[in-house]
């Protein structure tokens, strides 16, 4: 959410249909992708997502491909307050980054309309849905989610963009309130944004030992080169390597995270 990038990318409608279902749980309206027939893990996945949400349904395909992969359920809430971002952001961060030539006057003329309509939905959309201030909402979420659960059953949490502040938030939360047992056992987070680093990374690793995991850009916007190294370099002076200490930070040359999707479920079966 804090560059234009954020709200650029594709619908992968192309890509098949979404196969899980959705339902009222703990009051939000959620996508629930069940895990397979055969699977008998009764571990389960929060999916906090981007900006996007439940309208995208990128994000319910990705949630299909959690559950098949892993023989977990995941659970995605719509969780944004006021409603996730509406999809023709998409199109319009385009027409405001595309090229146009100076003398190309209807093209300027589109360009100005785009930078209108971005302003004008984002400015208010940023207001609202911030992730700091939505975070509450999270944590009651994620805490009831929890409550649910059988006993031996684990939960992760993956979070993409706007969803990967609170999806770390979580990793230094208890079960319930004033508790010992840690909420989350294990995280996977993708170009998060809005992140005080190095501080929340230090904390989501440190306080309650959870296996933590995140992807980003070489060249991203929220996270640049220096504020990842610098990091990576409070995590190794406090926590120590990161082989020994259950986490990762994985940067990419580009901002694809493809092979790093079920890293959340993967630290959760290891721990």
């Amino acid at each position: 959410m804090s560059c234009p990038d954020c709200f650029k990318g594709g619908v992968h409608h192309e890509h098949g249909t979404a196969t899980g279902k959705e339902e009222t749980l703990y009051g939000k309206n959620c996508y629930i992708a069940s895990a397979p027939a055969s699977s008998t893990s009764k571990s389960a996945i929060l999916f906090l997502t981007d900006a996007y949400g439940l309208d995208l349904i990128n994000n319910k395909l990705l949630a299909d491909k959690y559950a098949a992969q892993t023989g977990f359920k995941v659970v995605v809430p719509d969780i944004i307050p006021g409603g996730p971002a509406p999809i023709y952001l998409m199109n319009t961060m385009y027409e405001v980054t595309a090229p146009v030539a100076w003398l190309d006057i209807w093209g300027q003329l589109r360009r100005i309309s785009a930078i209108f309509v971005a302003i004008t939905t984002m400015v208010p959309f940023m207001y609202r849905a911030a992730p700091a201030g939505a975070y509450p909402h999270v944590l009651k979420f994620a805490r009831a989610m929890r409550a649910d659960l059988p006993a031996g059953a684990k939960m992760g949490v993956a979070g993409f963009c706007w969803g990967g502040f609170g999806s770390t938030k979580l990793c230094t939360e208890t079960a319930v309130e004033g508790g010992s047992e840690k909420l989350i056992d294990a995280q996977y987070c993708g170009h998060p944004s809005g992140l005080t680093v190095p501080d929340m990374v230090l904390d989501a690793v440190s306080k309650l030992k959870v296996p933590y995991s995140m992807a980003i850009g070489g060249e991203d916007f929220v996270l640049g080169k220096a504020q990842v190294l610098q990091t990576e370099a409070a995590l190794k002076q406090k926590v120590g390597e990161p082989e020994e200490n259950n986490y990762e930070i994985r940067s990419y040359p580009v901002s694809l995270f493809e092979g790093m999707d079920v890293s959340c479920a993967a630290l959760l079966m290891h721990k």
